[in-house]
């Protein structure tokens, strides 16, 4: 009996280290996380629309009753600018792929009505398949499509051999942001 006690004495002062240990790292890890976050974020604004100088923030309620589903959820907009004035709008969204949200960044260029790029942020497609998608060959297909365009899979944009399902995802993203897109005239 003494001999349990001694053991699950010694387990216990060994998780409350561990756990102290953890909660040290997590409290001076934190702010360099979300300062790398933040860098990766504006690199990834830049990519989707490389014309513009800054992004600015925007409040989704600005846009009215958003298309949200079980498949689709918007997470965040930007006014993309240069020179001080507005060029298009980027948005962050949350697609539902195969292995789980596909998150990107979809770049609109509200004057010529066009898609002006995408950017996977995060994914759990199967690699080598589903994680195609994240691809500059698959994403290519996108740049420059009209907002009047459906983006269906096989007719306006093929599909990574293997993942329809993600493709679609993707294709599902586009078509909503360019949904709210001419819905507001913006």
């Amino acid at each position: 009996m003494k001999n349990i006690l001694r053991v699950a004495l010694a387990l216990t002062v060994v998780c409350v280290v561990a756990a102290c240990a953890l909660s040290v790292v997590h409290v001076v890890t934190k702010e360099k996380i979300a300062e790398e976050a933040k860098k990766e974020l504006k690199e990834a604004l830049g990519v989707v629309f490389p014309k513009a100088e800054t992004f600015t923030p925007l409040d989704l309620a600005a846009f009215g009753t958003l298309p949200e589903s079980k498949d689709i959820q918007f997470l965040e907009a930007y006014e993309a600018q240069s020179g001080g004035e507005r060029q298009g709008l980027v948005f962050k969204v949350a697609s539902t792929g195969y292995g789980g949200p596909i998150v990107l960044l979809v770049g609109v260029d509200t004057k010529e009505g066009k898609i002006t790029g995408l950017k996977v942020l995060e994914h759990q497609e199967t690699p080598g398949l589903g994680s195609n998608v994240a691809e500059a060959g698959f994403l290519s297909q996108f740049l420059g499509k009209s907002l009047e365009s459906p983006f269906r899979v096989g007719e306006d944009v093929q599909a990574v051999s293997g993942a329809t399902i993600s493709s679609r995802a993707v294709a599902r993203a586009c078509a909503k942001v360019a949904e709210i897109v001419r819905g507001e005239g913006r």
